[in-house]
C-alpha cells in the first residue's frame, strides 16, 4: 500500500514539473525595449542552478557591475551561490532586477556572471567568474515615426477631427431615428 502512495505521489510530482516550463534564468524588461525605456535585467533567485542568493554586497559596498564593449554587455552580481534548488518553476518567477538604463538604437548581447562577496568589482583579469544562463540577444528600437505633413495624412486628421467633434457634440442628433 505505502510503495503505492509512493508511485502516486512521484507520478504527481512528474505530471506537475512537465505542465510547467521555466522561465529563462536572465530577462530583458521590458521584453521588447525601445529608445528612450529604462531596461532591467531579471535573475532567479530560485528555480535556476546555482539558486542566487541576491542582492549580496563585496567589501566595497557593490552589487553588481555593468561592462559595455561596444553592443556586448557583461553583468557581473555579487551573489552566494546554493547547489540546490526548488525544483518546481513559479510563475512569474522570483528575480532581482538590475537596472541597465538607456540603450540607444542597436543589436544587443548580454552575458551575465557572478562571482562571491569576497571579489572586487571590476573582476580580475586572473579570475573566471561564474557564468550565470546563457548570452541573450535583444535588440532596442526607436519608435516609428508618423509623417503628418503629407496631404494624406493632413486629410485622415482633419475628418477624424470631424467625426470626433460630431460624435462628442452632437450625439442626440445621430441617434435619433428621423420619421
Amino acid at each position: 500500500m505505502n510503495k503505492i502512495i509512493v508511485f502516486c505521489g512521484f507520478m504527481f510530482i512528474i505530471s506537475i514539473s512537465k505542465s510547467q516550463t521555466f522561465e529563462p534564468p536572465v530577462i530583458i524588461d521590458p521584453p521588447n525595449p525601445m529608445v528612450g525605456d529604462t531596461i532591467r535585467v531579471g535573475l532567479f533567485t530560485t528555480f535556476y542552478p546555482p539558486c542566487l542568493i541576491l542582492p549580496l554586497q563585496n567589501q566595497q559596498g557593490d552589487t553588481h557591475l555593468f561592462e559595455f564593449n561596444n553592443n556586448h554587455i557583461d553583468l557581473t552580481v555579487i551573489a552566494s551561490g546554493t547547489p540546490l534548488c526548488n525544483p518546481f518553476p513559479v510563475s512569474p518567477a522570483p528575480r532581482e532586477y538590475y537596472e541597465l538604463g538607456q540603450l540607444q538604437e542597436g543589436i544587443y548581447t548580454l552575458q551575465t556572471t557572478w562571482v562571491t562577496e569576497i571579489m572586487p568589482l571590476p573582476v580580475p583579469p586572473n579570475i573566471n567568474p561564474f557564468l550565470y544562463g546563457q548570452q541573450i540577444t535583444f535588440s532596442v528600437t526607436a519608435p516609428k515615426v508618423i509623417d503628418s505633413s503629407s496631404k494624406t495624412s493632413l486629410f485622415i486628421l482633419i475628418i477624424s477631427l470631424f467625426f470626433l467633434t460630431l460624435f462628442l457634440y452632437c450625439p442626440m442628433a445621430i441617434m435619433t431615428p428621423q420619421h
